[in-house]
């Protein structure tokens, strides 16, 4: 990997003008890993603009200059482009506003840590050992012998916490625990960041969280499911981004095989959630039957479609009914939750 690194610096070093590019629907590791290189290369005299498809929300206005991201550009102006976080190329969703982005016309650092990734860079360094792409940012910064400010150090501390779900998921690593000391020893606000992450919640995130519990299922299969539409979203006056985290929370139903959340967005499509707690379980070969793909214990899809309810019907004899449940107030002696059942279309998993 070191040889990699050294590679992707002489690139840098030829370079003057370059492109730093989130993934869609940013999180806390994409914008960490993209703002900490665009304050390392600065370093070196080098032009670096910070681009996102879609907005940023507000909870990253702590991580430098979040406001001078562009959402718009000419990538031939450039001449280099680094992507970070993004487990396939379709995931920055610029190859649909520019198909050529990645053709090669402009060299592209790839810099991931999802076993999915497609290898989409001119210079691919994917490596699905790292529990965020900030630790494998932070390891090719001593390579490269970055000084790490305080600012790029917070930075960093974002995608650790954002993908280590505050230091809880199993991806924990002593490595991951010893980096972040020395990331708070160089001024790293970790405080900051578990504040913005993940104490900060808008009423509207906890009316959509809400909605999200309400729908919560444990199927016949052991694998818990729940739902949210984009009506639930526009009553709730939540933001596509304010699912974020809630997937975790579900993930936490004992003896659950793995979690999905199904959620719509404004786009006409179905965004889809994976994760697990067990060793047996890949939820990112699951994803992958949908398009998908991730890591082993959390991944997800993006597929065109909408959330359907379909209500089924069934005929249950009457001394079943009266010998197993109570059956007062309907016809029959048959109460309404025996016989009217609420399912999520079948999928094959």
């Amino acid at each position: 990997m070191e040889e990699k690194y050294l590679q992707a610096k002489r690139m840098i070093e030829k370079s003057q003008k370059i492109l730093s590019i989130s993934h869609k629907r940013p999180d806390g590791d994409t914008l960490g890993a993209s703002c900490s290189l665009y304050l390392a290369l600065q370093q070196w005299g080098k032009q670096v603009d910070m681009a996102c498809i879609d907005e940023i929300p507000d909870r990253f206005d702590f991580l430098t200059d979040m406001n001078k991201v562009i959402r718009e550009f000419n990538f031939r102006d450039y001449d280099l482009i680094i992507v970070s976080d993004a487990g396939a190329s379709y995931m920055t969703r610029y190859h649909e506003v520019y198909p050529d982005i990645f053709k090669g016309d402009v060299p592209v650092i790839n810099f991931d840590h999802h076993s999915s990734n497609d290898n989409f860079g001119t210079l691919n360094i994917v490596d699905a050992t790292c529990p965020s792409a900030t630790v494998l940012l932070y390891r090719v910064f001593e390579t490269w012998g970055i000084h790490i400010t305080p600012a790029i150090a917070t930075a960093l501390l974002c995608g650790i916490y954002n993908d280590t779900g505050s230091l809880m998921h199993s991806n924990t690593t002593i490595e991951v625990l010893e980096m972040s000391g020395k990331l708070m020893e160089k001024g790293g606000k970790i405080n900051t960041v578990a504040k913005k992450l993940f104490r900060t919640t808008p009423v509207s995130t906890l009316k959509l969280w809400g909605r999200v519990l309400e729908n919560v299922h444990v199927n016949e299969e052991g694998v818990t499911v729940s739902v949210v539409t984009w009506k639930d979203f526009l009553e709730c006056g939540a933001g596509q981004d304010e699912i974020s985290g809630v997937v975790d929370f579900l993930n936490s139903v004992p003896g659950s095989k793995f979690t999905v959340l199904l959620n719509e967005d404004d786009k006409g499509n179905i965004k889809g959630s994976f994760r697990t707690q067990r060793d047996d379980v890949d939820v990112a070969a699951l994803a992958g039957q949908f398009g998908g793909g991730g890591h082993k214990k959390a991944a997800g899809f993006t597929m065109p479609g909408r959330l359907h309810k379909e209500v089924h019907w069934k005929i249950v004899p009457k001394g079943q009914l009266e010998n197993t449940h109570e059956t007062k107030g309907l016809p029959g002696g048959a109460s309404e939750d025996q016989i009217v059942s609420f399912q999520l279309p079948k999928v094959q998993l």
